[in-house]
């Protein structure tokens, strides 16, 4: 009597087996079916084209203009500082 309750649940639990094994295959075709439609769909009707991006450079601050103060006045501080210490070494 006991064989026969362990061979219908082994047969029970092959039945289960074999039943999600196929239902995991059949799922895995359709979503590879499915994958594929998608691609063969965008590559027939592609979206609009991003527009190409530029990459803007920081200019560097110039000699005229340093944080305010007029190129001018820059070039006079300097050869002032020049000049001083051209004074300290004599």
């Amino acid at each position: 009597m006991e064989s026969e309750s362990i061979f219908n649940l082994l047969s029970e639990a092959g039945t289960l087996l074999i039943a999600g094994m196929v239902f995991v295959f059949s799922f895995l075709a359709l979503l590879i079916v499915g994958i594929r439609l998608i691609e063969a769909f965008a590559k027939k009707y592609p979206g609009p084209q991003p527009a190409p991006v530029i990459k803007r450079t920081q200019a560097k601050p110039t000699a005229t203009k340093s944080n305010g103060v007029d190129g001018a006045v820059v070039a006079a501080i300097s050869a002032a500082v020049h000049q001083h210490q051209q004074a300290q070494r004599k």
